[in-house]
C-alpha cells in the first residue's frame, strides 16, 4: 500500500518507562505489518528535573506495579533490573538514554526506532544501566553502527530531544498518534501486537491483512507513568 508522502505514526515514549518496555513487541508487529509506514519515536523526559533521584527509591513502587504489567502486556523487569536499580549511586535519570537517542537520530534516523527499543529491552531485560556510555557502545555494536556520542549528561541535547515530545504535551507514556496531511490523530494504546496493527491498519484504510497471530489479553488507553 503506498502510503501519502509525510504520514507517520508518532511513538511517545520514554527508555525509563516500564509500559513503553512493554509495548515493545507490538510496535515491531506494526513496523513488519505496514512497512511504508514510518514510525518515530517521540521522547519527553519522563524522570527528568526533581524527579531524578536515585533508583532504589523507586524499587517497590515498581515491584507493585510490575504485577499489572505483566498482567497486560506479558512483559515485566528482571531481576538483573531490580539488582541494577539497588545498587549505589545509580540514578533514574531519562536525560543520558535520551542523548543517546538524540544523537543515532541525527546520524541514523532510519534506525532510530530499533535503537531506542533496543535500549528500553537492555534495561528491563538485561539490567543495563542507562546512565553508562558502555551500554550505547554495544547496542550501537549489536546494530552494526559505529557512533561517537556527546556527553550523557548534556541537558542542552537532552532537552532538545525532549521538545517535540513537550510541544505535544506528551504525559503518558507510552502514546501514540498518526501523523497525517499536517494533522496530528492521536491513536488508542494497545499492547497485544496483533490488536495494535490492526488499529493501524484501520486508520490507515489498508485492506492488507496482517500476519495471522494468537490473540493476547490488551488493555485499552492507560495514563501510564514510570510503571502505571
Amino acid at each position: 500500500m503506498k502510503l501519502p508522502v509525510g504520514m507517520e505514526l508518532l511513538y511517545g515514549m520514554d527508555p525509563l518507562c516500564g509500559w513503553c518496555y512493554g509495548i515493545g513487541p507490538a510496535l515491531t508487529r506494526v513496523v513488519a505489518d505496514h512497512p511504508d509506514l514510518p514510525v518515530r519515536p517521540v521522547l519527553g523526559g519522563l524522570v527528568s528535573g526533581e524527579r531524578i533521584g536515585p533508583y532504589a527509591e523507586m524499587e517497590g513502587y515498581i515491584r507493585q506495579a510490575s504485577q499489572r504489567l505483566l498482567a497486560v502486556t506479558g512483559r515485566a523487569p528482571s531481576e538483573a533490573f531490580f539488582e541494577l536499580i539497588r545498587r549505589p549511586g545509580v540514578k533514574g535519570n531519562s536525560g543520558p538514554p535520551s542523548v543517546a537517542i538524540s544523537a543515532v537520530r541525527r546520524a541514523h534516523p532510519e534506525r532510530v526506532l530499533d535503537f531506542a527499543l533496543r535500549v528500553t529491552d537492555a534495561h528491563f531485560t538485561e539490567g543495563a544501566d542507562l546512565n553508562d556510555v558502555a551500554t550505547y557502545q554495544v547496542i550501537l555494536g549489536q546494530m552494526g553502527l559505529t557512533l561517537e556520542l556527546p556527553d550523557l549528561d548534556s541537558m542542552h541535547w537532552a532537552e532538545t530531544e525532549w521538545r517535540e515530545g513537550r510541544a505535544l504535551n506528551l504525559r503518558s507514556f507510552p502514546s501514540l498518534w498518526l501523523l497525517r496531511d499536517g494533522q496530528v490523530v492521536p491513536l488508542a494504546v494497545a499492547y497485544d501486537p496483533q490488536r495494535l496493527s490492526q488499529q493501524v491498519q484501520r486508520l490507515l484504510g489498508s485492506r492488507a491483512q496482517p500476519q495471522g497471530q494468537r490473540q493476547q489479553p490488551a488493555a485499552a488507553a492507560l495514563d501510564e507513568g514510570l510503571m502505571g
